[in-house]
């Protein structure tokens, strides 16, 4: 009973085993005759076949008896059981030309037994013969390594989990599935894998705990991540890694160099960099463009400061304003073409110079106001009217030639009691002929000099009585006194100051003021103002070691008497680190240690790069820099990007044909990229399109575009053919004569006047309707310049006469007056016409009227007013 109980356990086991191989991985299973047992002689019952087909993915490989030819010659094995013998037996099966023999102990009890059929092997298993009690079965290896009361969960428990009784995995935390081949992780790895329990394994260009952060290299300046090297910008950046800022609207002729300010290119202003700078500005007119202004009308000259006057102002006379003479002294007229004369011009003689009187031939004076007498007037007789003289007492004749002995006397008489000038400020003439007596503030022949009393000094003029005017550094009613201007460039000359002892600045710390700007310091102050403390240039207590302060005054305490000499303290000092003492102060150090007290480690070789030995063959690096064992690794923090290598402390050798920067974190462009264009990636250039195109930011942007052949030479500027078009775009037409007054430009060298007013190749001709007659010019719009010497008017259509026709002639045309006759004659009607012939030397004055010569008289001076005299002496 015991024996059957022990064998039906063991099939148990047997089954439960098998089973739970094919529970991993359950297949169809092929029934085959099952493997028989023999347990104390009895054989096995009919139904104990079992089906012991491997799984379908395991190595174990199923062979069909037609591949697999077995031979039936020994077509059983025999095993028996017997407590108290053993016997063996063997059981040889055949495979292709490979025979496997398995020996296995048997029981000695050869009388019951049973056999066990032929089995498909199990190909690259090997196949063990278990023997449990009486009983023995063939089973793989990895069965049997599966094969333990607490552990039947096939294939097994993977990360670390463990089998429980029912045969389910127990995993650990961070696993999961069936077999705990699943690991676990919070959320989902967005951008990654779930590699290690709660840990993302995150693709390039991620981070973060779910790799939901992006990474940009090198990282966005003004503006957010959003995606691996993808950088999103702020308003007011753009660019590869947002460095352009943006300026809204944009530069028209500037560069944007922080956000919403532009930088503008010379000759340009504004916010935009759309005003044209003027320098000097625009006076009377528009900068449209640098340096360049379009003035208002009536102005001219680079900055429109020149006002037009046309005609132009004459006899250098100023044009204030536009058509505005401001005349120079002695003219007048609206261009200053009419000369002035202060005293009017008499007798028709004319003003042809400021105060300049051409007079007719009959007069002369600074006003034509004397008559000519073309035979001299005698005997202080007086030319009262063209060739007519007026004779002074006692003489006669057309000159006054004739006269008597008393009269010849008296005229003596009045000459000698006379001046020929004029004695000026309250002089009289006397008492002797030609001479003045003047009063006593004036001197000089004709009392023009002034007196001054005293009189001036230091070369100081009388300009008028008692009154100085002084030289250039005197002053006072006669010049007598030096001005502080005159008296202190004389003494800053000799090198002098004229203050008295006086400080500006008052003297510090004690100091007393002893000259002008100087002061006496204290001994314990110096400098200008006694502001700086005094030092003693010599150090005090013989200038040793062990002395401090500024003048070595304070001693040191130094609580060890170090040696200079021999570079370490301490004399009770013992030997470290296994050291032995061998003398006094002498210490044998071990092969680790040196140094006087054995103080010092060796390492062997040396640490490098400041490196420190700490222990023997222990180096401290400066790990900022180096690394290693000797200290011979460079450290690069942060570490060196696209391949580069740290080769000294924190520089990176870049493949500088692609990357550059301090960790190879730059890309490189070659050529490099131009006008603020940035290298995104090796080669390749990021423009602002707004201002810049091409592979290499090279060529400027011009928005709108440049017209009529314009070349946009930098962004937003076009370069015109400038002798046929202007402006921001081209679009300006160019004439190269500028049109004049208000004629507009309107195709190159082509000028669109006003015609009413203006005509010619650049409006530079003025009209006028009707036209300027008798060789008049057109000088200014419906104004005409006449010959003034022969014409007038507004159309030059009226004749001159100079001098002007007198007594109501006309002037019929240039020079010429038509008289009336019956009462003038003479080329300007001057001459009075006497219809009966004066005699004796008698003079026509007027119409009919004869002026008779002294002793005449009558209607034509034919008779004599002395013939009685005559005839008594």
């Amino acid at each position: 009973m015991a024996a059957n109980a022990a064998a039906l356990e063991f099939r148990a086991r047997r089954k439960n085993l098998l089973n739970l191989a094919l529970k991993r991985d359950p297949i169809l299973p092929r029934i085959k005759q099952g493997i028989s047992f023999v347990h104390d002689g009895e054989p096995p019952e009919a139904h104990s076949a079992v089906d012991e087909s491997p799984p379908a993915d395991s190595h174990i490989n199923t062979i069909s008896q037609s591949h697999m030819p077995v031979d039936e010659s020994a077509n059983t094995t025999k095993i028996s059981s017997n407590k108290d013998s053993t016997t063996t037996t063997s059981s040889t099966l055949k495979i292709k030309s490979t025979t496997i023999s398995t020996k296995s102990p048997i029981p000695a009890k050869a009388a019951t037994s049973f056999s066990i059929p032929p089995i498909i092997p199990l190909v690259g298993v090997t196949i063990l013969l278990l023997v449990c009690g009486a009983a023995a079965i063939f089973l793989p290896t990895f069965l049997l390594s599966l094969q333990h009361d607490d552990y039947s969960c096939l294939p097994g428990c993977w990360n670390g989990g463990t089998c429980s009784p029912q045969n389910i995995c127990t995993c650990l935390s961070g696993y999961s599935g069936d077999r705990c081949q699943t690991t676990i992780c919070n959320q989902t790895c967005i951008n990654g894998v779930c590699a290690d329990p709660y840990q993302c394994t995150c693709q390039a260009g991620w981070n973060g705990t779910y790799c939901d952060q992006p990474i940009c290299i090198p990282q966005c300046v003004n503006g957010n991540c959003t995606g691996p090297n993808y950088c999103t910008c702020d308003v007011t950046y753009t660019g590869y890694l947002c460095l352009t800022p943006v300026c809204s609207p944009s530069c028209v002729h500037g560069y944007c160099t922080s956000p919403g300010h532009c930088t503008c290119n010379t000759g340009w202003n504004g916010t935009s960099c759309d005003q044209p700078i003027c320098s000097p500005s625009c006076v009377n007119g528009n900068c449209t463009y640098p340096n360049v202004c379009n003035c208002s009308t009536g102005w001219t000259g680079s900055t429109c400061s020149t006002p037009i006057c046309s005609p132009t102002c004459m006899h250098s006379s100023n044009c204030t304003a536009p058509n505005t003479c401001v005349c120079s002294s002695g003219y007048n007229g609206s261009y200053c073409q009419t000369p002035i004369c202060t005293s009017p011009c008499q007798n028709g003689g004319n003003c042809t110079a400021p105060s300049v009187c051409t007079c007719p031939t009959t007069f002369n004076g600074s006003v034509c106001e004397f008559p000519v007498c073309r035979n001299s007037c005698l005997n202080n007789g007086n030319c009262t009217a063209p060739d007519v003289c007026t004779c002074a007492t006692g003489w006669t004749g057309s000159t006054c030639q004739t006269g008597n002995k008393l009269h010849t006397v008296l005229s003596e008489w009045w000459y000698l009691s006379v001046c020929s000038f004029n004695c000026s400020n309250g002089g009289t003439c006397g008492p002797t002929p030609q001479t003045c007596n003047c009063t006593s503030q004036w001197s000089g022949t004709d009392c023009t000099t002034p007196v001054c009393s005293p009189t001036c000094q230091n070369q100081g003029t009388c300009v008028a009585p008692n009154n100085c005017s002084c030289p250039i550094g005197y002053n006072g009613s006669i010049c007598q006194s030096r001005t502080i201007a005159s008296f202190l460039e004389i003494i800053q000359n000799e090198l002098f100051y004229v203050f008295s002892a006086i400080c500006l600045i008052a003297c510090n710390h004690g100091g007393s003021c002893v000259a002008p700007n100087e002061c006496n310091c204290t001994t314990s102050w110096a400098g200008l103002l006694c502001d700086m403390p005094r030092c003693n240039p010599s150090c005090q207590n013989g200038g040793v070691k062990g002395y401090t302060g500024d003048r070595c005054q304070q001693p040191l305490c130094n609580p060890i008497n170090y040696d200079d000499t021999i570079g370490y303290l301490a004399p009770n000092a013992t030997c470290q680190n296994g050291g032995t003492c061998i003398s006094p102060y002498n210490c044998s150090c071990t092969s680790s240690w040196s140094g006087t007290y054995c103080q010092t480690p060796i390492c062997s070789p040396v640490c490098i790069n400041d490196g420190n030995c700490t222990a023997p063959n222990v180096c401290t690096c400066n790990t900022t820099q180096w690394n290693g064992s000797l200290c011979e690794i460079p450290v690069c923090n942060p570490s060196c990007l696209n391949n580069g290598n740290c080769t000294a402390p924190g520089v990176c050798t870049c493949d500088t044909s692609q990357w550059n920067g301090t960790i190879c974190e730059t890309p490189v462009c070659t050529p490099t990229c131009e006008n603020n264009g940035n290298c995104t990636s090796p080669g390749v250039c990021t423009c602002d399109t707004s201002q810049w195109n091409g592979t290499r930011c090279e060529t400027p942007v011009c928005t709108p575009t440049c017209q009529n052949s314009g070349n946009c030479t930098s962004p937003g500027v076009c370069t015109c053919d400038t002798s046929q078009w202007n402006g921001t775009r081209c679009e300006t037409p160019v004439c190269s004569s500028p049109c004049q007054n208000n004629g507009n430009c309107t195709s190159p060298g082509v000028c669109t006047c006003d015609t009413t007013q203006w005509n010619g190749t650049t409006c530079e001709t003025p009209v006028c309707t009707p036209a300027c007659q008798n060789n008049g010019s057109c000088a200014s719009p419906g104004v005409c310049t006449c010959d003034t010497s022969q014409w007038n008017g507004t159309r030059c259509e009226t004749p001159v006469c100079t001098p002007t026709c007198q007594n109501s002639g006309n002037c019929t045309s240039p020079g010429v007056c038509t008289c009336d006759a019956s009462q003038w004659n003479g080329t300007r009607c001057e001459t009075p016409v006497c219809s009966t012939p004066c005699l004796n030397s008698g003079n026509c004055t007027s119409p009919g009227v004869c002026t008779c010569p002294t002793g005449w008289t009558g209607l034509d001076c034919n008779t004599c007013m002395y013939s009685n005299f005559y005839d008594k002496i």
